[in-house]
């Protein structure tokens, strides 16, 4: 696509990822408008452990970095942690904020539902509004920004403060153990919260205490596959073959909130099974294909498809309800067209821009 860089250190089999993870979240959402249509078994085609592949893959890919780094230094240096974090605000902040204020204005002048004043917005501006207790009613899709953000806020600076005195080998498990567990221990203290699929959503699906540890296993995964290099390149299709199925379990078998397994346990089961896929993914360095070409570029615009879509289904069902029904599989597809053009749009007029001040700092 015209204006969309690709740059020459991406990982194919990654961006592969990325593209099912947000064709899920984009498919998912806008999945109704194809009821009472000829493609409405597709309707049913969902899968709610998309953003977990975000998850997995910030742990991963910032995990590397982090421990190549502090492998080849003896330490976390304080010039890379400070890089890391000027780098993060300038590919997070600015999409973020832009979508936050024109949330706000959406709702606040009536053209789609929600209660802007039902949460402090400055909660949302410092992306604490979802911690350690839930929000709901506006921005919702801004729920997994700040499980990312925390995760590099915190994570850095323990390796900064602890690899000057401990080994970053020992360092990494210790620190994902921990986090696997505080999230474990948040889910059991929360449990009598989630009791009907909404509090589930809110309280175990949507906050960082909850799902933080999905992180920290994209960490393990790095980890591993820093150290252990023989054995993260070999049986990668087993291995694959296993995460798919346990995906696919997962996905299929009945739960019902308020039990131990849906409350507890499944939020940890999807990314172990994630993790396995990704040896197999990790192998794929490249395709030059238009294909090839296409999946990159849908991958660069994945971070402005989050945050766009849900804003255009709300006023596509606010105001052309009706209309898009009457279209019926030719609606669906045009909310796919509506959420492509606004995505790039953002990409080109707001993220760009900041990559390429990004790019400088790297530099």
């Amino acid at each position: 696509m015209i204006g969309i860089e690709r740059l020459s250190d991406r990982v194919f089999g990654l961006d592969i990822l990325r593209v099912l993870a947000i064709f899920f979240v984009v498919h998912g959402h806008g999945a109704f408008l194809l009821h009472n249509t000829t493609l409405e078994p597709l309707s049913h085609f969902l899968f709610l452990y998309e953003v977990d592949i975000f998850f997995v893959l910030t742990g991963f890919l910032i995990g590397t970095s982090f421990i190549r780094s502090a492998e080849r230094q003896g330490r976390v240096d304080r010039h890379k942690l400070l890089r890391f974090y000027g780098r993060s605000a300038l590919r997070i902040l600015p999409c973020y904020y832009v979508m936050l204020v024109v949330n706000y204005l959406f709702v606040r002048l009536q053209w789609i539902a929600g209660n802007a004043s039902a949460f402090p917005l400055w909660q949302f501006a410092t992306l604490t509004q979802n911690i350690f207790t839930p929000f709901y009613d506006f921005y919702w899709e801004s729920w997994c920004l700040p499980v990312q953000w925390w995760f590099y806020m915190l994570f850095p600076l323990l390796l900064f403060i602890l690899t000057p005195k401990f080994n970053i080998k020992k360092v990494v498990p210790i620190l994902c153990l921990l986090f696997a567990g505080l999230s474990i221990v948040y889910r059991i203290v929360v449990s009598d919260y989630a009791q009907d699929n909404f509090w589930w959503g809110v309280w175990i699906r949507k906050t960082v205490a909850s799902r933080i540890d999905n992180v920290f296993m994209g960490v393990a995964a790095a980890w591993f596959c820093i150290y252990y290099p023989e054995r993260w390149g070999s049986h990668t299709l087993p291995n694959l073959l296993m995460g798919v199925a346990i995906l696919i379990l997962i996905s299929v078998l009945p739960w019902h909130t308020g039990t131990f397994y849906s409350n507890v346990l499944v939020s940890s089961i999807a990314p172990v099974a994630i993790v396995l896929c990704l040896p197999f993914f990790s192998k794929i360095r490249s395709c030059k294909s238009w294909a090839g070409k296409l999946i990159t570029d849908i991958s660069i615009l994945s971070f402005a498809m989050y945050l766009t879509n849900l804003l255009i289904l709300q006023v596509i069902v606010a105001h052309f309800s009706e209309t898009f029904q009457l279209l019926g599989v030719f609606g669906y597809l045009f909310y796919w067209v509506l959420v492509l053009v606004v995505s790039y749009l953002l990409h080109i007029t707001i993220e760009r821009p900041f990559m390429k001040i990004r790019a400088r700092i790297r530099k």
